[in-house]
Parts: C-alpha cells; structure tokens; sequence
C-alpha cells in the first residue's frame, strides 16, 4: 500500500481530494504514508491515523497534505480544507468532490483495490 501510494503521489499537481473507502486494517494510513513519502514528507513528521484527532496537517516538498478521518464523525465538514493542499479523507462513503475515489477491499485475505476519477 506504501508503494501505491508513492506511485500515486508522482501523479498529482497539488489540490486534488482524494477520498478512501475500505474497511478497518485494510490499509488506508498505509497508502497515505506512501502519498507523504512520494510528495517528500518533511523530516521529523510522521503519519498517523488521525482517528482521534480528525485532522493531521504534514508539510511536504511539494506542499501541504491534509489527512482527515472521517470514522468518528461522519459529518465533518471538510471542505474548508479544499485547495490548501492534498487532502486525503478516509471513511469517505461518496464519491461526490473527491478527484481520486481509492476503494480497498479485503477478499479471501488479499487486497483489492480500486481507483477511478468520478
């Protein structure tokens, strides 16, 4: 999931909303250590999950990445943070005002995923 996410990071231009969908433990922070790690994550930040605290901001060589999770609150209104950055939302049901729509499954113990533009 690191290596797609890093792969995924060379193709973007800096504003896009990528939103994840996939259930618990199927990678989502995951991917988006890579996404940090291909947009050159400053030294010293590290990505966590920011179950508990809905938004974690890194400074990255290629501008900021915002990581918003949506599993404790489902209704957090995340688009003040659209155009500051990437922003990255897990638990995104909808695929409405997201750019990418990255969709992990779990079947018989391998991921699948999915990724389209809507």
């Amino acid at each position: 999931m690191e290596d797609l996410g890093e792969s995924l990071a060379g193709n973007l231009e800096g504003k896009e909303v990528i939103c994840l969908k996939g259930e618990l433990g199927s990678g989502k922070t995951t991917l988006v250590k890579g996404l940090a790690r291909g947009l050159g994550i400053k030294e010293g930040y590290q990505v966590r999950s920011p179950t508990f605290t809905i938004v974690n901001e890194y400074p990255t060589l290629r501008g900021k990445l915002i990581h918003i999770d949506l599993y404790r609150v489902p209704d957090f209104d995340w688009t003040e943070f659209v155009g500051e950055g990437i922003l990255v939302i897990e638990w995104c049901e909808k695929e409405e005002n997201c750019d990418i729509f990255v969709e992990i499954d779990i079947k018989n113990g391998e991921r699948v995923v999915k990724i389209r533009s809507p």
